[in-house]
């Protein structure tokens, strides 16, 4: 019997510790103990993410392609989802359309055209289709490609 609570008592330790997409991370285990989730320590504090997601598989959040023109060197990526009236709860991170995101890491008041977009949701379902993400943005970046242009 007392294992049998101890067992119980270490499983529900575990699903407490379980953090969410978009939450700060250090190692891949803060986000998940069973690996469900993954920390990208590139972005700032760490962002729990699942790496190579799939169209509407993120269990929560959106499934984003980065860098899809060309193809082939696309990578998809988890992220949480927002509200401007909510924010993102992180001091460094935004909450953005994915087509307003510009090649340098800033961010656009308006859609970039086509060619221009780094990131976009690939989700089917249309409320995340049509979300807005939380990303660090890189401050100072230029809005656009031809605004980055324009000084040379």
């Amino acid at each position: 019997m007392q294992r049998a609570i101890t067992s119980l008592l270490a499983v529900l330790a575990l699903t407490a510790c379980n953090n969410h997409i978009g939450d700060s991370c250090g190692s891949s285990v803060d986000c998940s103990p069973t690996g469900e989730l993954q920390c990208d320590r590139s972005q700032p504090g760490g962002y729990c993410t699942v790496f190579a997601c799939d169209a509407d598989t993120c269990p929560e959040g959106a499934c984003v392609e980065w860098r899809f023109v060309p193809s082939r060197t696309a990578e998809t990526w988890c992220m949480k989802t927002c509200d401007p009236s909510t924010s993102c709860n992180r001091g460094e991170y935004s909450c953005v359309f994915p087509e307003n995101i510009t090649q340098s890491g800033g961010f656009s008041p308006t859609a970039l055209p086509v060619e221009e977009r780094v990131a976009r949701i690939i989700d089917l379902n249309r409320f995340r289709a049509e979300a807005q993400i939380c990303v660090a943005l890189t401050e100072n970046a230029p809005a656009s490609a031809s605004e980055a242009d324009a000084g040379m």
